[in-house]
């Protein structure tokens, strides 16, 4: 599919233009889209299966609580990425290519430093749940606060395998971390031990496992010192001015995402958080491949930037990949909706099967959300940062707005119609800002 969408946006005249990406360079993205779209996979396809089997073999209430864990880590996983992360696949493949190693280290010590704090936080905030609220809340986060500084780890690990452009290394590691989950669900499920805390703290040892391995044996860091001209005041100086606008990106996306499934059990209880993950983990497949795609995206649409292409050539390509790829997801959605009462009595034990209705729905939130994705890409590529803040603050705002009051109004219905109707003013706003760019910068 991937080598199909490449060739069609250099499609020029009935012809394709050659010119502009030999047949050896298509081969090369297509291979390389193709390996990340496997490294994404395994390593979501571990969180997917354990998302799955807790849903089917725990109480609405105790998945629940995991549920909510899960997207409480993807709040603080957005903070992480965009200060360490990202900034890496830049000044690791640019300004600091030549130490990487070195720069590498920093960072290291870096994520350490900030995964202790995360992890004390979460600690602190599971042992008030205990006191005062939810056992199975605090059980839940206290699995977060174990596994976190792990479940970090990987993805900074991951990701480092794609600055030297190796995505296979990173596919190893997915895969370990797949096998490790798998091999570790089936002994908690003979011996009776898997629950939100287990199954958290499971996610945490496959990612120390594969990190470790992607460390030592594929980037053989040092464990102490480094060699070198390059200082820590240096790097910190970089990734502020890149991740100040990264950050605030991440955060307020991270609230449009997650910040909603935090909110339903305060307002409908740990029950209905259950009932809407059961729901977008159906969805799962399509985020797993957005991010995968990105990861060569993002590049490309920078290096179309950086040739010098007309703005119309670069908007064209931009809408056409944004085209069939929106056209893929509302295809994949449209099947979810016609097998929706069978796939959820057979996935779940019948224990969601009155949730149905919320799968097409599901659906069209997915196609805005991958539409808006794929504009704010090209907008990055652009350094477009302000428009692209001002896209996801308005998308979190509307969400939270409109959805808290129809969630007290009408139920779990109301959060999906809120979260809906904030991806599909997100997308409406990325298309008409990418367009109302002048060129690219």
């Amino acid at each position: 599919m991937q080598g199909w969408i490449v060739l069609s946006l250099f499609r020029k005249g009935g012809k394709y233009a050659a010119q502009h990406l030999p047949r050896s360079g298509i081969l090369l993205w297509v291979k390389r889209s193709g390996l990340a779209v496997l490294d994404q996979g395994f390593f979501s396809g571990a969180n997917f299966l354990v998302n799955i089997l807790l849903a089917r073999w725990l109480s609405p209430e105790e998945y629940g609580a995991f549920a909510v864990a899960l997207s409480v880590f993807y709040l603080l996983a957005g903070f992480h990425t965009a200060v360490l992360t990202e900034p890496m696949m830049v000044f690791g493949s640019g300004k600091y290519r030549e130490q990487f190693r070195k720069y590498l280290g920093m960072l290291l010590y870096g994520h350490w430093g900030i995964s202790a704090i995360i992890a004390l936080v979460l600690g602190i905030v599971a042992f008030v749940f205990a006191r005062y609220g939810s056992p199975a809340m605090a059980r839940a986060l206290m699995g977060l606060s174990l596994a976190s500084p792990f479940l970090l780890l990987i993805w900074l690990v991951r990701r480092a395998c794609y600055v030297p452009i190796q995505p296979i290394w990173a596919m190893v590691g997915s895969a370990v971390n797949l096998v490790v989950t798998l091999v570790g669900l089936s002994l908690l499920w003979r011996a009776g031990l898997l629950s939100p805390l287990s199954g958290l703290v499971l996610l945490g040892v496959a990612a120390a496992i594969a990190s470790l391995l992607l460390m030592f044996m594929r980037l053989r860091l040092p464990i102490w010192g480094f060699e070198g001209n390059l200082t820590p005041a240096m790097v910190l100086a970089d990734h502020w001015e890149y991740g100040k606008w990264a950050m605030l990106e991440s955060v307020v996306y991270s609230a449009s995402a997650q910040l909603w499934l935090v909110l339903v059990p305060v307002i409908l209880g740990l029950t209905a958080s259950g009932a809407l993950a059961a729901i977008w983990n159906l969805y799962r497949p399509v985020g797993l491949f957005i991010q995968a795609l990105g990861l060569t995206l993002l590049p490309t649409f920078a290096n179309w930037v950086c040739q010098g292409i007309s703005y119309g050539k670069f908007q064209k390509r931009t809408l056409g990949l944004a085209t069939v790829i929106a056209s893929a997801t509302g295809l994949y959605g449209f099947f979810l909706t016609m097998i929706a009462k069978p796939l959820l009595h057979w996935l779940y034990s019948g224990k969601y099967d009155q949730y149905w209705a919320l799968v097409p729905l599901s659906g069209w939130a997915t196609v805005a959300a991958v539409l808006a994705q794929i504009f704010i890409i090209a907008m990055k590529a652009q350094r477009a940062f302000v428009r692209i803040l001002l896209i996801q603050s308005v998308s979190a705002l509307t969400i939270l707005v409109i959805s808290i009051p129809l969630m007290i109004l009408t139920g779990v219905l109301g959060v999906v119609l809120g979260y809906s109707l904030g991806h599909i003013l997100a997308a409406w706003l990325a298309f008409r800002m990418l367009r109302a760019v002048s060129r690219p910068a």
